[in-house]
């Protein structure tokens, strides 16, 4: 059942051509747009030796590709199925409603393979981009920010009435992690106290680790503490607060 369910939010994802064009369009305009910019490709001594795009750009495309679906488009979509009335009859049914939130989060974690393998495919192809040095603390940090992210999306979801405040509160946290995040203005640039904050908001902590595993370096404690205990809290409340109608 959870196949077919899976295969059903699938085809509704696809049908909706503003969300895969979001999921695309977004990293790989932004890939496209600085990664062109003159010297982006370029060694740089601010970066320790590498380019920005490889170890600033890539990995913020990839951060802000995995807040758009866990604080935009996921939330959204379960809060539509309880305003359509969908979890109150799959309550009532044989199939448990938690198999359609498990079908939404195979169905997004999807698509956010799917992009990222086109962020980094154009990025090496067409622009010449160096992988991550640290490709196996990339990959950790990306599925450990990935979870941590979708945790905030599922409280979000949970206490969402409808899409449109669903929308409401995903733009409410999205926005000010994008601010404070370390993706408006490099963490570099903040003051101290804010570079802190920087790496305890979960966006912030998944931006800082993967620039981090990009350059080739371990990432830091603080974000993977920080994320660890952003998915152990929001998974709870969710839990607690998710509505079904």
């Amino acid at each position: 059942m959870l196949t077919k369910l899976t295969a059903a939010e699938a085809k509704m994802f696809l049908r909706d051509p503003g969300a895969p064009a979001v999921v695309a369009g977004i990293p790989l305009a932004l890939l496209l747009i600085f990664g062109l910019m003159p010297g982006s490709r370029e060694p740089s001594a601010q970066y320790g030796g590498q380019s920005s795009l490889a170890t600033l750009i890539a990995p913020m495309a990839v951060a802000i590709l995995l807040g758009v679906l866990a604080l935009n488009l996921y939330p959204g979509a379960m809060a539509a199925h309880r305003e359509k009335g969908v979890l109150k009859r799959l309550a009532a049914s044989p199939v448990p409603p938690s198999r359609l939130l498990a079908a939404q989060l195979v169905v997004n974690l999807g698509a956010a393979v799917v992009a990222i393998l086109l962020v980094v495919g154009v990025g090496r192809i067409a622009l010449g981009m160096a992988l991550p040095r640290n490709p196996g603390g990339f990959l950790a940090v990306t599925v450990l920010g990935a979870v941590a992210l979708f945790s905030v999306g599922t409280l979000l979801a949970a206490v969402a009435p409808s899409t449109r405040a669903a929308n409401g509160l995903g733009a409410a946290v999205f926005l000010p992690m994008l601010a404070l995040g370390g993706v408006w203005v490099p963490k570099e640039l903040l003051p101290p106290l804010l570079q802190h904050i920087t790496e305890v908001l979960p966006l912030g902590a998944t931006l800082s680790s993967l620039r981090d595993t990009a350059a080739g370096h371990a990432p830091h404690l603080l974000p993977l503490v920080s994320l660890a205990v952003v998915t152990v809290a929001c998974s709870v409340l969710a839990a607690r607060f998710f509505r079904w109608e």
